[in-house]
């Protein structure tokens, strides 16, 4: 799919029928919207697998209806963003980001209550532990740009979205907030020396990653070129090649059934 093609729900029905279809939903309004797409192209554009995108921040859509927005898609992703945050936000951009919630509620709520196949990224780690009530703050001890180690707990051995990674490996983390705690009903899949939740399931295909599983370390020095205010202090910066392997676990996970 091009870049500049925007929703694969536009496409003619014969050929949704006939592909396996993920839907990309993006908080994102610079250059790295682009870029966002490239990345989860990069493993998604093979074989019978369609990646669509939906552009939270347009308004031309209408988000009441989660279950028209989600008619030809067997999975979501919600991803990250560079320019907003739940902790506040510049008085330009906190309006907007309130109305992305208000936008997105009813379709969080309803992948949540019917456990479609989902995975929140970053951003979108935080939104579904917003949406299950667990509080999202800046806690500068939890804050981590760059590369870190992820370690798996119990649960996260024994969870398929962590299936073929060593109890530990490392991955790309660009976040200021994380969330308080591990969202009610929710089960700790891994952490990092900083972040006390940096992944969760909760119910059985629903997950959060507080990392980037979808950018390498080339990916990582340009965002970081578009957005130096990450640039605080040292930044440790390594080759993460196994934490993509998530991606092809959640596309298994999706099509289980």
């Amino acid at each position: 799919m091009g870049e500049d093609k925007a929703f694969s729900f536009f496409m003619p029905m014969f050929i949704i029928e006939t592909m396996k279809s993920i839907l990309l939903i993006q908080f994102r309004s610079d250059e790295t919207l682009l870029h966002e797409r490239e990345c989860f192209n990069r493993y998604f554009r093979k074989g019978d697998i369609e990646l669509g995108f939906l552009d939270i921040l347009k308004d031309d859509f209408d988000f009441s209806s989660p279950k028209k927005i989600l008619k030809n898609y067997q999975a979501i992703i919600l991803g990250g963003s560079s320019e907003f945050y739940f902790s506040g936000n510049k008085k330009e951009n906190e309006e907007i980001f309130r109305g992305m919630l208000r936008r997105i509620s009813s379709l969080v709520k309803y992948v949540l209550e019917r456990d479609l196949p989902t995975l929140g990224v970053c951003f979108g780690h935080q939104i579904l532990g917003y949406f299950l009530g667990e509080k999202v703050v800046n806690d500068p001890g939890q804050a981590e740009t760059g590369s870190f180690s992820v370690s798996l707990t119990k649960e996260g051995k024994e969870s398929p979205i962590f299936c073929g990674l060593p109890q530990n490996f490392v991955a790309q983390f660009g976040h200021r907030d994380s969330l308080k705690g591990l969202p009610k009903g929710a089960k700790l899949l891994a952490k990092s020396k900083r972040c006390k939740v940096a992944a969760f399931s909760y119910k059985r295909n629903i997950y959060g990653v507080q990392f980037h599983p979808e950018l390498t370390l080339k990916d990582v020095k340009f965002r970081l070129s578009l957005h130096p205010e990450y640039k605080e202090g040292k930044i440790p910066l390594f080759s993460s090649i196994l934490s993509s392997k998530i991606l092809e676990n959640f596309f298994n996970i999706a099509y289980a059934d």
